[in-house]
């Protein structure tokens, strides 16, 4: 699949989220350049915007 490995970076990046009083919180662009290197795997810039293009519509469903 073409965006495979962008659904398995959302997925390995949120179950590492943090959780706030409100729910989970965003995964920030700070924990995208960690994981990236701390798992060795290159992403591009609109990779990582895709990332976070998922996460916003999964906020919008975990906060809904």
């Amino acid at each position: 699949m073409l965006m495979s490995h962008v659904w398995s970076a959302f997925i390995s990046l949120s179950s590492t989220r943090t959780m706030g009083f409100s729910g989970p919180n965003p995964i920030s662009y700070q924990e995208i350049k960690t994981w990236k290197e701390l798992t060795d795997t290159p992403l591009s810039a609109w990779e990582v915007e895709a990332v976070k293009c998922v996460d916003v519509v999964f906020m919008g469903v975990a906060n809904g």
